[in-house]
C-alpha cells in the first residue's frame, strides 16, 4: 500500500505595494482545472455557488480580481529528493471592496502544489512560513510579499491510495482511531505528532469531519484541511479519484477562500469596534461602522453558498472552526449596544437643551414683555431688562438645586 496520488494548496496572505495589473505572465480568472469533459474555469464553477458568491471570489468585468499563472516545468519548493514538492500553479485574489478599504494592500496567494510519495512530511515545511518565506517571494510579481506577521500558511491536501487503504502512522496511542482518521488528521492539522500530540480521546478534534461519500471523507481544522481517498485509486486520469482532485483544486478550494475572506472581514469589523470610544462625537464612525457591517454580510456572509451540500458542508465546518458565527453575532451585539448608547446620550442631551432653553427662555420673556409695557422704547430699557433676565435666571438655578446638580452632572460625563 502507498500514496497513488497527492496535491495541496497552500495559501497564504501577500502584501503588494500597487494595485495595478499583473504581469502578462498572469491570466484573468481563476486556475482552469481540466475536466474529463470541459474545464473548471470561472463560468463552469458560478454553475455550481449562488451568483452574490461570484464577486467576492472572481471580481467583475469591471474591478477583475482573480488570476492565475501555469507554472512550467514544475517548481521544486523543497530541497531533496527527484519527487519533491513542485509548484504547478498559482493564484492571486485581490480582497473584495468590502475588505480592500481597510486593508488596501492585502491579497491571497494559492499555490497549487504536487506533493512528494511523503506527504506527511511535505506538509510540515511548506506551511512554516519562516523557512519558505523567501522561497514564496520569489514566486511572487514585483511589489508583493508575504505577510510579514503570518507565521504559517493554511493547507488543503488530497492524498488517495493505491489499494484504498492507508498505513497506520501514528504511536500505538493513537490506535483507537484507525489509519484512516490517523492520515486525516496528520494532513489537516500539518504537523507531526512529536511536535504536537493530539489528545487521543478527544472526540471534539473531528468535529470538522465530511463525509463527503464511501469514496472519500474531508476534516476541516483550524489552520488546513484534507480530503483522503477510502477507495482504491489505480491512477490514470479516469475514474473517480481524478476527478476528486479537480473539485479539491476548484469549487472546494473556492469554499475555503471564501471562509478566509469572512475571517478577516468579521475580525476587521471587531477590532474597529474595539477601538471605538463609545462617545456621541463618535456617531459618525459607528454609522459607517454599521454600513460596514451590512454590505460585509451582503458581500461574504454566508454558510449557504450552493445547492450542492458538499461545498456548504465544508463552509460551516470552517466557520465553526474559527467560532466565526459566535464572533459575528457578538459584533452586531456590540455595535447595537454602541449604537443605543450613543442615541441614548443624544436625546438626553437634546432634553436637556430644551430643558434649559426653557428655564433661561422664560425670565428673559418676562422681563422683556414688562419693559415693553411698562417702559419706555431705548437702549436703557433694554439693558435694565437683560440684567434683571439675568439676575432672575440666576435665582432660578440657585433656588432649583436638582437642575443646577443635572448641568454639572452632564457637564463631567466621559463622552464630553
Amino acid at each position: 500500500m502507498s500514496v497513488q496520488r497527492g496535491t495541496a494548496c497552500v495559501v497564504l496572505d501577500v502584501e503588494t505595494d500597487t494595485r495595478g495589473p499583473l504581469p502578462a505572465e498572469w491570466t484573468e480568472g481563476p486556475l482552469p482545472v481540466p475536466l474529463a469533459a470541459g474545464v473548471a474555469d470561472r463560468e463552469r464553477r458560478m454553475t455550481y455557488f449562488e451568483p452574490r458568491v461570484g464577486e467576492s471570489l472572481y471580481g467583475s468585468a469591471d474591478r477583475p480580481s482573480r488570476w492565475h499563472r501555469s507554472v512550467t516545468p514544475p517548481l521544486p519548493v523543497l530541497d531533496g529528493a527527484p519527487d519533491a514538492p513542485a509548484v504547478e500553479a498559482m493564484e492571486l485574489l485581490r480582497l473584495p471592496p468590502v475588505l480592500a478599504s481597510d486593508a488596501p494592500r492585502r491579497a491571497v496567494l494559492v499555490l497549487h502544489l504536487r506533493l512528494s510519495g511523503a506527504p506527511l512530511e511535505d506538509l510540515p515545511r511548506v506551511r512554516d512560513l519562516a523557512a519558505m518565506r523567501e522561497r514564496y517571494a520569489r514566486l511572487l510579481p514585483a511589489g508583493m510579499r508575504p505577510l510579514e506577521s503570518e507565521r504559517k500558511a493554511w493547507v488543503l491536501s488530497h492524498v488517495t491510495f493505491d489499494d484504498g487503504t492507508p498505513p497506520e502512522v501514528m504511536p500505538e496511542a493513537y490506535a483507537a482511531w484507525g489509519a484512516r482518521d490517523q492520515w486525516l488528521w496528520l494532513l489537516a492539522s500539518a504537523t507531526p505528532v512529536d511536535r504536537f500530540p493530539p489528545d487521543p480521546e478527544d472526540e471534539e478534534l473531528f468535529a470538522g469531519r465530511v463525509r463527503l461519500s464511501a469514496d472519500w471523507q474531508a476534516l476541516v481544522l483550524r489552520d488546513g484541511a484534507a480530503f483522503v481517498g477510502t477507495s482504491p485509486d489505480p491512477g490514470g486520469a479516469a475514474g473517480f479519484h481524478p476527478a476528486a482532485g479537480v473539485l479539491v483544486h476548484s469549487i472546494y478550494l473556492d469554499a475555503f477562500l471564501l471562509g478566509r475572506l469572512q475571517v478577516l472581514g468579521v475580525n476587521l469589523l471587531a477590532n474597529a469596534l474595539a477601538g471605538l470610544p463609545t462617545r456621541t462625537a463618535e456617531a459618525r464612525r459607528l454609522l459607517s461602522l454599521e454600513r460596514k457591517q451590512i454590505e460585509l454580510r451582503r458581500a461574504l456572509w454566508s454558510s449557504h453558498i450552493t445547492v450542492h451540500g458538499n461545498g456548504n458542508a465544508l463552509l460551516e465546518r470552517f466557520q465553526q472552526q474559527h467560532r466565526l458565527p459566535g464572533l459575528l453575532a457578538q459584533a452586531g451585539t456590540a455595535l447595537a449596544d454602541a449604537a443605543r448608547y450613543v442615541e441614548t446620550a443624544r436625546a438626553r442631551r437634546s432634553g436637556l437643551a430644551i430643558g434649559l432653553l426653557s428655564t433661561i427662555g422664560v425670565p428673559f420673556a418676562v422681563t422683556y414683555s414688562a419693559g415693553a409695557l411698562w417702559g419706555s422704547p431705548g437702549p436703557r430699557t433694554f439693558v435694565v431688562c437683560t440684567l434683571a433676565a439675568v439676575v432672575a435666571t440666576v435665582v432660578v438655578f440657585l433656588a432649583i438645586p436638582a437642575l443646577r446638580g443635572l448641568v454639572s452632572a452632564e457637564l463631567r460625563r466621559p463622552e464630553d
